[in-house]
């Protein structure tokens, strides 16, 4: 059995595709894969050309959802309609 060593700043995490990311999520893969094309989310595009297939660490999803929580706690208190 071969081991090889990964090398500084790599991880073991398994990426997963547009469904089992847009399940974590709660939304529909369709919303997930047009914010991954937009750049809006992390996504790893595999393939060339227009067309690609989508990767996602659920790693990078969760802190991505963690930094928009964040940025959404600021408007806490304001009226609804007033938010963009």
């Amino acid at each position: 059995m071969l081991h090889m060593q990964l090398p500084m700043g790599f991880t073991h995490e398994q990426f997963v595709d547009g469904q089992r990311a847009a399940e974590f999520l709660g939304l529909p893969r369709k919303t997930l894969l047009n914010l991954a094309r937009r750049g809006s989310v992390p996504a790893h595009p595999l393939g060339e050309g227009i067309r690609h297939t989508w990767r996602f660490r659920i790693s990078e999803l969760a802190s991505w959802v963690q930094s928009k929580t964040v940025e959404s706690d600021s408007h806490r208190g304001q009226r609804e309609e007033s938010i963009p």
